[in-house]
Formats: C-alpha cells, sequence, structure tokens
C-alpha cells in the first residue's frame, strides 16, 4: 500500500508541475528521464552492493525566481553482498534491496549566457523514500550538482547527488550518478 501511495505522490507532483506552470507564466514545463549508477555509502554500503536507478522528472522556471524546480520520482536497486561472519561464524549474502523514491528541488543554473553550451548547476531538496526488506517509509533530504549539455531540440545531464534517508536508529545513505535527458512536450 505504501508504494501505491509514493507512486500516486510522484505522479501527483509531476502532474502539478505541468498545471502550476502553465497557471504562472514559467517558461514551460521540460520533462525528462534519467538512468545510471547506484552507490550505497556508509553502513548500507558495508550490506549491499551497488545497483541501478530510474527516474522521470518534470521541472519548471517560475519567472519570478533564480531557479528551477523539478520533481523526481524513480526507482533504485542495490545488489545483495556477501558478508563474512566474525569468529569463524560464516558467512551469507545479503537480499537486494529497492527503493521508490519521490522527492521535490530546487535547481540552480550557474548560466553565463544564453548560449552556452554547458551549464554546471546545484541541485538540493527533500524526499519521501520507501524501500523493501522492511525499511519502511522515511523522509530524507538531497543535495548534490551536475552539467547539463544543451543540444538541439532537447538537454542532456549528468548528475550526482548525495540522499540521507533519516530512519528508525541511523540514515541510510546512497548517491545515484546518473544520465538523463530533458526536453520541452
Amino acid at each position: 500500500m505504501k508504494k501505491i501511495l509514493a507512486g500516486a505522490i510522484g505522479v501527483a507532483a509531476i502532474l502539478s508541475i505541468s498545471t502550476v506552470a502553465q497557471a504562472q507564466g514559467a517558461q514551460g514545463a521540460r520533462f525528462g528521464i534519467s538512468g545510471g549508477l547506484t552507490l550505497p555509502i556508509g553502513g548500507l554500503g558495508d550490506v549491499y552492493g551497488s545497483g541501478f536507478n530510474l527516474q522521470g522528472h518534470a521541472a519548471i522556471k517560475p519567472s519570478s525566481l533564480p531557479f528551477d524546480i523539478r520533481g523526481d520520482a524513480g526507482f533504485w536497486t542495490n545488489s545483495g553482498k556477501t558478508i563474512s561472519g566474525g569468529g569463524g561464524t560464516g558467512s551469507f549474502k545479503s537480499d537486494s534491496r529497492s527503493f521508490f523514491t519521490v522527492s521535490g528541488n530546487v535547481v540552480y543554473n550557474f548560466e553565463g549566457s544564453k548560449d552556452a553550451t554547458f551549464v554546471p548547476y546545484v541541485i538540493g531538496g527533500i524526499g519521501l523514500y520507501t524501500g523493501t526488506q522492511s525499511f519502511g517509509t522515511h523522509i530524507g533530504i538531497n543535495g548534490g550538482g551536475g552539467v547539463t549539455f544543451k543540444l538541439a531540440g532537447f538537454d542532456a545531464f549528468v548528475e550526482g547527488r548525495l540522499h540521507n534517508v533519516f530512519g528508525d536508529g541511523g540514515s541510510a545513505r546512497l548517491i545515484p550518478i546518473s544520465f538523463g535527458i530533458m526536453f520541452k512536450p
């Protein structure tokens, strides 16, 4: 049920961005997809290996603000790891873990000129994270950066972010490194 709720929130967020963009005269809604590598770090990295991520994006540039507003909905997965027990207790392999994510972010672009081909940016926000393996649903924050490559008809981007998911008794930390495209409908 929580996964369905997280998915519904993601779809509602993406549709809301499009509606707000039209109502407030924003500089057009953009939509995109991305995918790449997901690296667990800290305690999560002790139990899980690297994995992949797939995400959908919707963004607007409100004319009255110096930054973009971007909503993301994603699916991340990490492989299990073989863990050796101490004191001769043997080893075991952890199962893989998947996450469903929905986040709202602000993106500040460092545009030198409107004709710039490469535009670096910083991104940060807050999200809702639901995971398998009895992870539950938790709130988290994220921050990172990337570079947009302006191409004919669409933009490509590469970005990396640190996601810190607050949980019971600690935090889960993941770094998705993604390549994607954004386009105007």
